[in-house]
């Protein structure tokens, strides 16, 4: 399921039996773990997917179209990518939850307006980078605290700060406010146009991504290759182009490394 899901968006979920929020369409899966009989599912937004399969539940992989080997109306839970079908059955548990890191945890701080809504004031988002607390604090880190924004996430950060040249390790402090509506904006519309991947005639139209997913590929832009690296504090995966995004990248102004950042 990993070779299969991981990196790709979800097309589809659905849950006769789900406790908590669905997992959005559009959202990409970042990671799969496995604990005995229990599993969870991590997508880009910080949305966690647990299922407990007791005795007798099981995860089956599919291909799009392929005959299931079990009935449909044994199904707990299903995931869809643009190839693949991960089918839950008879699963004990399903419920999400998110998974943050303590200091970013909402009852720390006011929550930030949500990019995945167009009607959202993205000024706030904008304010809210500009009075930082630390503004050693690199961008990509600040854009995934719900402090600041919601509903951004590390793939659709990723794809934002490749669309406006910002290296992912510029400082907070370093960046003008132009620059900073600059990347909102673009952070906005680039998640409007992934989310909405339900075409009116009912078929799935993705939009393919500029970085995510693409290290060792060239960049489209620049014709460098795209690389991808973990970076604390929460070791996710980094996509960037370190041929075109090297706006206020730190590494490249001076020897001073920002809170909790690491040279690749």
């Amino acid at each position: 399921m990993r070779t299969a899901l991981v990196g790709q968006q979800t097309i589809c979920f659905s849950s006769r039996k789900l406790s908590g929020p669905a997992p959005g369409v559009g959202r990409v899966i970042e990671n799969i773990e496995r604990d005995g009989r229990e599993f969870e599912f991590t997508w880009d937004d910080g949305l966690v997917l647990h299922t407990n399969l007791r005795r007798s539940g099981s995860w089956d992989l599919y291909r799009v179209g392929d005959r299931w080997r079990r009935k449909q109306a044994d199904a707990t839970a299903l995931i869809e990518s643009e190839d693949w079908v991960a089918v839950c059955f008879d699963a004990a548990e399903v419920e999400t939850y998110r998974k943050e890191p303590i200091d970013r945890h909402p009852s720390r701080g006011r929550i930030g307006p949500d990019l995945s809504d167009p009607s959202v004031d993205r000024e706030l988002a904008v304010e809210a980078i500009l009075r930082y607390a630390d503004p050693s604090t690199r961008i990509r880190e600040a854009l995934l605290d719900a402090r600041v924004v919601r509903g951004l996430g590390n793939v659709y950060a990723a794809e934002a700060l490749w669309a406006t040249r910002l290296s992912p390790w510029a400082r907070v402090g370093d960046i003008a406010r132009s620059d900073l509506i600059m990347l909102v904006n673009y952070a906005s519309r680039i998640l409007a146009e992934h989310l909405d991947a339900l075409g009116d005639d009912g078929f799935v139209n993705l939009v393919p991504f500029e970085v995510y997913g693409r290290n060792g590929r060239v960049c489209n832009r620049c014709g460098d290759s795209i690389d991808v690296t973990a970076a604390p504090p929460d070791d996710r995966p980094v996509y960037w182009c370190p041929g075109c995004q090297t706006r206020l990248d730190w590494r490249l102004l001076d020897d001073t490394p920002p809170r909790g950042a690491q040279p690749s």
